[in-house]
This record gives C-alpha cells, sequence and structure tokens, in this order.
C-alpha cells in the first residue's frame, strides 16, 4: 500500500470518529440550533383590578358632575326666563297703571271745574251761596282711623252750611271693602253725616265714588273724616274739599 493511500484512510478514520475533537467542533457548526425559549411577560391580575375599579369610580363620579352641572344651568336658564317674563308683565301693568291714573286726574279735574263752574252760575244771589274752593286734604287709608281738619277762615263764622265735596278711587289694591264717613258735630256728641264706600281689589281696573253734601257749619270749625276697614294697599286716590258756603 501506498504512502499517500495510508494518509488519507487515517484522516478519514480520525474526522468519522464520534470522539474527536475536530468532528465535534465540525458537527456544532452543521447541526441546527435549537430556538430560544419565548419571554412572556408576567401579568399581576390583583394589581390591576383595583386600579380599574378606581378608575371607573373616577369616571362615574366626573359624569354625575357634568349631569349636574348641565341641570343646574338648565335650571338657571329657566330662572331667568320666568324673571324677563315677570318683569315685562310688570313693566306693562305699570304703564297701564299709569295711563289710568292720568285718565282719572283728568276725570275728576273736569269733575272739578264743572262743580266750580255751576256754583259760580248760580252765586250771584248773595242768599243762596257762596262758591270756594278748599283743599280738605285725602281721606284715611283705614283701620278705624279718624282725622280731624280744620276749617280755615275762608268759611266765616256766620255760615250755617257748607257743601263738602268728596271722592275715591280704586285701582290695584288690596284691603276689600271700605266705608269713609264725612261728618261735623251739630250739638255734644251728635253728628251730621254722609258716606262713601270704595271696594279694594287687586286687578287691573279702576273704580270710582264721589258725592256732594251739604253739612252744618260746626261751631269747633272740624271736618272728621273716618275710614272703616283693612287699610288699602296698592293704587288709590281720594280728595276733600269745601266748594261752597252759605
Amino acid at each position: 500500500m501506498s504512502l499517500t493511500r495510508m494518509a488519507g484512510i487515517f484522516m478519514l478514520t480520525v474526522a468519522v470518529t464520534p470522539g474527536c475533537a475536530w468532528y465535534q467542533s465540525f458537527m456544532a457548526k452543521v447541526a441546527p440550533r435549537p430556538a430560544a425559549p419565548s419571554q412572556v411577560l408576567p401579568v399581576e391580575a390583583p394589581t390591576l383590578e383595583p386600579k380599574l375599579d378606581a378608575m371607573d369610580n373616577r369616571m362615574a363620579r366626573i359624569e354625575e358632575m357634568l349631569t349636574e352641572v348641565r341641570n343646574q344651568g338648565q335650571q338657571r336658564q329657566r330662572q331667568e326666563e320666568q324673571s324677563q317674563q315677570s318683569l315685562t308683565g310688570l313693566r306693562q301693568e305699570t304703564r297701564n297703571t299709569q295711563a289710568a291714573l292720568t285718565r282719572l286726574q283728568k276725570q275728576l279735574a273736569t269733575q272739578h271745574t264743572a262743580v266750580v263752574a255751576r256754583l259760580g252760575e248760580t252765586a250771584g244771589n248773595p242768599a243762596d251761596f257762596w262758591a270756594v274752593d278748599i283743599p280738605m286734604g285725602l281721606l284715611p287709608n283705614g283701620g278705624q282711623s279718624h282725622e280731624v281738619r280744620r276749617i280755615p277762615a275762608q268759611v266765616p263764622d256766620k255760615a250755617k252750611e257748607i257743601l263738602v265735596y268728596a271722592q275715591v278711587a280704586t285701582g290695584y289694591v288690596k284691603a276689600g271693602p271700605h266705608r269713609f264717613r264725612i261728618s261735623v258735630r251739630v250739638e255734644g256728641t251728635r253728628e251730621a253725616a254722609f258716606y262713601l264706600y270704595a271696594v279694594g281689589q287687586p286687578q287691573p281696573s279702576w273704580a270710582y265714588n264721589s258725592d256732594n253734601v251739604w253739612l252744618p257749619m260746626p261751631r269747633d270749625r272740624q271736618l272728621i273724616l273716618r275710614a272703616e276697614g283693612e287699610p288699602f294697599f296698592g293704587d288709590w286716590g281720594s280728595e276733600v274739599r269745601i266748594i261752597a258756603w252759605r
């Protein structure tokens, strides 16, 4: 056997021997590598559940706060609308009352002028009466109150009678029925009087009452005004005058 063939057989024998280092190195390079085990992150369930519950609670509270804010805004808007409607109604009612009061003043002025004119036409006969125009103030408001008004010197002591004019007007007013008494003392506790009746009601309308009555001229020169009923509260007016004497 030649020397070359013997060397080849020796190298082949070493290469195929499992215990040979070169063989092991060669197989390590050629053999496929095992796949690395996959890493799985641990899930901490006991830690995440409380966090999720807390987030749910916070979201529920936020939703409740938003709902409450929306409800408050709607309620405030309704209150503003109601206030605006009330203000509009009050303004209209005030304008109506002012217009009615203006008409009343014109009507009373016309009536007073007509009465004074009629008295002036008949004043030519001194034996009848003398026309005057003496304001005696307003009627009392009510509550069983009374007031005493002194008759001024425009009416002389020689006068036997005085002609008293009284009027009352009621608009949007509370208090119910009223009775006004205009009187003078005749002798001792005796009195001569006449009455006006008025009713106060909370309604947008006006009612009127007036009268002219001859009363004896009192020696104490006092005109007594009384009002029976609860005090008026609202729009109303009154007037008392002496418009003649004889």
